[in-house]
């Protein structure tokens, strides 16, 4: 009987430890609502940051952020080429600040996890809610190769106030062992508006 007390209780503690490692100290990441119009934007520079390895000038890459269909979530157009040959795959996060004038990619701080989930468990990709809100790589697939691909999120933010808010922070690309590579600041981007009367 106390052995099975015992058993139980470990068994008790192990799945409570395997939760809190699978989720942020607040809890899982909420769904975000956006409204219609808004369009953010970062683009990798020309100057290469990290100068050292088997980079050919700098990686190329952009991200596009626009309200999702329905104002649930941010839809995310991603691209990268000019790849370095070697150190991937390579992932990319949104970092809590953004790039200094000087293009120092250190300074924009640890990835965007407002529910304070940390890194020391890897993101599952079957329940994207409980990953880093910022760890998109790690959410929608690291890269490989040169890509382009179209993806929603519905845990972060283009409006100014929570903490899934990205408008005024910036995105890190990564070597696999975490050494950035470059970095960009989002911009607002305005929508191009179609007439709808002949002008």
């Amino acid at each position: 009987m106390r052995i099975s007390s015992i058993t139980f209780i470990i068994a008790a503690a192990a799945v409570g430890r395997v939760a809190s490692q699978s989720t942020g100290e607040l809890g899982d990441a909420t769904i975000a609502t956006n409204p219609a119009g808004v369009v953010y934007e970062a683009v990798l520079p020309g100057q290469l940051f990290y100068k050292a390895g088997s980079l050919n000038g700098n990686v190329r890459g952009s991200i596009i952020a626009s309200t999702a269909t329905g104002g649930k979530g941010v839809k995310f157009k991603v691209k990268f080429s000019n790849l370095p040959k070697e150190g991937g795959p390579f992932t990319y996060h949104l970092h809590v600040n953004p790039v200094p004038q000087d293009g120092n990619c250190t300074k924009t701080l640890a990835h965007l996890d407002p529910f304070i989930r940390g890194e020391a468990t890897p993101c599952n990709v079957s329940k994207p809610e409980t990953c880093q809100v910022g760890d998109l790589s790690g959410k929608y697939g690291t890269v490989i190769a040169d890509n382009e691909k179209t993806y929603i999120d519905p845990y972060l933010s283009i409006v100014e106030g929570p903490g899934s808010f990205f408008g005024n922070r910036s995105f890190v690309f990564h070597f696999a062992n975490k050494t950035r590579i470059s970095c960009a600041n989002f911009t607002t981007k305005r929508p191009t508006l179609t007439p709808t009367f002949p002008l």
